[in-house]
This record gives structure tokens, C-alpha cells and sequence, in this order.
């Protein structure tokens, strides 16, 4: 899928065109919020063990007509990846 499939084209909420596309959302600390999904404890963990883990920050399109808000990942690939193998949030 590429990224303009990802994309908010016309707003389904009251059909207008005129979308703000590839916003960043923006924290508290300067740092925009993130998912993080963490690989699960092996069922003999070691002493030493780190965990994978993935993360996305959201990247948001906003309908100028009305401010209706579609939210999306930018590493849902990689996200989905994760979750197919047993990673979870935290």
C-alpha cells in the first residue's frame, strides 16, 4: 500500500476536498506521541534480555471544512509485522 492510499482525499464526514494532509502531532515535551509495541518475555528468559520492540509516531489528515481528524501510523508495516508475531503495547 503506498502512502497515498493512506491518505484522506475527500472527508467522510461532510465531503469536502480540502483536506490538511501530513500533520505531526505534538507532545508535551517537544516530542510528538508514539506507539511502541514490545516483543514478549521467552518463555525461559535469560539473566540478560532486551526486548525488540517497534515504534510509529501518527501522522494526521484534518478536513478544513469541518475538522474531522483521520489518525495513521508511518511505520504500520513494520507495526504490523511486530504484531503478527506476538509483540503488544505495553
Amino acid at each position: 500500500m503506498t502512502e497515498e492510499k493512506t491518505m484522506m482525499t475527500q472527508c467522510p464526514k461532510c465531503g469536502s476536498n480540502e483536506i490538511i494532509s501530513k500533520l505531526q502531532i505534538q507532545g508535551g515535551d517537544g516530542h510528538p506521541p508514539f506507539v511502541d509495541i514490545v516483543e514478549p518475555d521467552p518463555a525461559n528468559r535469560p539473566f540478560i534480555w532486551m526486548p525488540k520492540s517497534v515504534q510509529s509516531h501518527f501522522r494526521i489528515d484534518v478536513c478544513g471544512a469541518c475538522g474531522y481528524t483521520e489518525f495513521y501510523v508511518e511505520n504500520y508495516k513494520e507495526l504490523n509485522q511486530g504484531y503478527k508475531q506476538g509483540y503488544r503495547s505495553k
